[in-house]
């Protein structure tokens, strides 16, 4: 919708000037009024093209998670939509947000539902989101949903902030230990190889294999990298293909721990996303519409789940229709079926969805403690074999020397 700048003037005569979204310049002069001022006159202001991207671009996930809550918290307290938009939008420290808030209650206030009027920023409220915000609408328990959507993108951003904490630590090891035989390779060794060379020493099969490598990554580094650069435009690729999505994650669910963590990433996300749209009364096929579009992260468990739909459809329970479609563990198929059968299916998710929320928390330090001795062990002894590949004939020399006198 479109900003308008406006000049104005309050109670006391005083001049005002500002910038408002409306509908047009009857709905600007509606709500300069409800602010107290008479308008004087306003213009429609006209928005490059890259600001109305960025309008509907990405907010941070905290900013959401407190979003919802608040707007949670305001209609339990019985404020209309309108007014807990307009006044938890005071309280936002995101321009960007603010403008589409604007937006969404403006579209509010000409006839839309709130889900009719976030649908329109895809960028910021999820498919999923948008369900549960229509399901709320519909059931008349929008606080209950807002609130529900509020936790489940915390526990989400927990999640993430766990898995990155847990990478700086074996990365920034990785990087200063590469670093370290990046300069040894590349400057240090070509001049002890042209010392050796002066003295006389015999040079040793270890060093002319060092110096080899040295030579060839000094000489040929372009090509190493237009190598890798391939590598990783061939997996995206594979990836952007759907068959070649659904063979490239079965295989990566293989690796050790790091497929045991990929997978209880995605069993958590189940639990939690199940649990979420079940309880706030979305129907089983919708659920699965969704979990199968790519939320999961891991495009072979969603084909898995969408051969388990069609099975579940045919009027078989979803713990036997998980169990034919493979793929899923035993533990998550016996709580799925103590659901069903005590008619707790969003506990039973619920209770599945924390336990592989634990099960990933607990795999990543596993993978932690295993990972930083592992990598120092690996580059530790690519760096004790420069140093080695240097002693040896410095030794000989030694030895040479001694013996001429």
């Amino acid at each position: 919708m479109p900003s308008y700048s406006y000049k104005a003037i309050d109670d006391v005569g005083k001049i005002q000037r500002g910038k408002v979204v409306a509908l047009g310049e009857n709905d600007v002069e509606a709500r300069i009024t409800q602010e107290g001022l008479t308008l004087i006159e306003s213009k429609e202001v006209k928005e490059s093209r890259l600001n109305k991207v960025f309008a509907g671009a990405k907010v941070k996930p905290r900013l959401l998670i407190e979003l919802y809550r608040r707007l949670s918290q305001t209609l339990e307290m019985g404020l209309p939509i309108v007014t807990a938009l307009e006044e938890n939008s005071k309280m936002l420290p995101s321009l960007r947000l603010k403008r589409t808030l604007s937006e969404v209650q403006i579209g509010i206030e000409g006839g839309q539902t709130l889900h009719e009027a976030v649908s329109r920023f895809p960028l910021i409220f999820s498919k999923l989101d948008l369900s549960i915000i229509q399901i709320g609408e519909q059931a008349g328990i929008m606080p209950q949903c807002l609130k529900d959507l509020s936790d489940f993108h915390e526990w989400k951003e927990d999640i993430r902030s766990t898995i990155k904490k847990a990478a700086i630590y074996p990365c920034f090891v990785l990087v200063a230990l590469t670093a370290v035989i990046g300069v040894w390779v590349g400057y240090v060794l070509p001049q002890m190889a042209g010392l050796l060379t002066e003295m006389g020493a015999v040079i040793p099969n270890v060093t002319k294999i060092v110096l080899a490598t040295s030579h060839f990554l000094r000489n040929h580094w372009i090509w190493l990298i237009i190598g890798i650069a391939a590598m990783v435009a061939c997996l995206f690729m594979i990836q952007r293909n759907p068959k070649g999505a659904v063979f490239l994650h079965k295989h990566i669910l293989k690796i050790p721990l790091v497929g045991k963590i990929v997978q209880n990433i995605a069993l958590a996300r189940l639990g939690h996303y199940f649990a979420t749209m079940y309880n706030a009364g979305m129907s089983i096929n919708v659920i699965f519409e969704i979990l199968t579009d790519g939320v999961l992260g891991n495009r072979y468990l969603e084909s898995r789940m969408i051969e388990a739909h069609q099975d579940i459809q045919q009027g078989h329970t979803i713990a036997s229709s998980f169990k034919k479609a493979g793929g899923f563990p035993l533990l998550l198929l016996g709580g799925i079926k103590n659901g069903e059968t005590t008619g707790t299916l969003d506990e039973a998710f619920k209770r599945l969805g924390d336990y592989f929320d634990g099960e990933v928390k607990r795999t990543v330090q596993i993978l932690l403690s295993n990972i930083e001795p592992i990598t120092i062990f690996v580059l530790g002894g690519v760096f004790g074999l420069i140093i080695l590949s240097i002693l040896l004939p410095l030794y000989d020399v030694m030895g040479e020397l001694g013996k001429s006198y």
